[in-house]
């Protein structure tokens, strides 16, 4: 009889995702993934943001933050410290955090004019009904910008199986199996699904494929 796996779980503890993300060539083209993000975006869009996700590494440090008013980051409460430590680097901008889990009780005082989501709505295990919700928040005249995994994809799965040689001692993964088991737990929604979704609510969406 078959039991569930155990495996260890370690991504988001003792800062190992940055670790394992924001260090030599993965964290050079996740930082080509942030500028991409604000490629061809006007600043009227960026006076009040909502970032799905980024507790562990909050977009606005890729940005140029001289428009931004209000920057409002939505993710697991493990982050909220560290997010809330914004404050006093960007002192001119109103930087909140909120618990994804009460988003429904969330009404801002003015209606956000960009949503930025890098590497979240994967996550997602319900990505449909929780897309329309954070819609209810957006302004008539905002801007969507995300940021998917190609995958499934070769070169997706190529750096993959490389990465997983330095992410295996930061998050105790035995084989790479164990990485794969975690990947498929932690990436609940297919990108294609994902894809498939944005294209129906935003049929003349833009998308720019990286790095190939």
């Amino acid at each position: 009889m078959f039991k569930k796996a155990k495996i260890n779980h370690n991504i988001y503890n003792n800062n190992n995702y940055n670790k394992a993300t924001y260090t030599g060539i993965s964290k050079l083209l996740y930082s080509i993934n942030h500028k991409l993000l604000d490629f061809n975006i006007s600043k009227q869009f960026n006076e009040h943001i909502i970032e799905i996700g980024g507790g562990a590494e909050p977009h606005i440090k890729y940005m140029d933050t001289k428009n931004i008013k209000t920057y409002t980051i939505v993710d697991d409460k493990f982050f909220k410290k560290k997010c809330e430590t914004l404050n006093k680097k960007y002192k001119n901008i109103n930087i909140k955090f909120v618990n994804y889990k009460k988003i429904t009780l969330h009404k801002p005082t003015v209606k956000y004019t960009r949503m930025i989501s890098s590497h979240s709505f994967e996550h997602f295990l319900f990505f449909e009904d929780d897309f329309i919700n954070f819609l209810k928040f957006m302004s008539k005249k905002s801007r969507l910008s995300i940021a998917l995994p190609c995958d499934p994809g070769l070169m997706w799965r190529f750096l993959q199986y490389f990465s997983y040689f330095k992410q295996k001692d930061v998050y105790k993964w035995s084989n790479l199996s164990e990485k794969d088991l975690d990947d498929s737990r932690d990436h609940v929604t297919p990108v294609q699904n994902i894809l498939k979704i944005l294209r129906y609510y935003f049929p003349n969406l833009k998308k720019i494929l990286f790095p190939f």
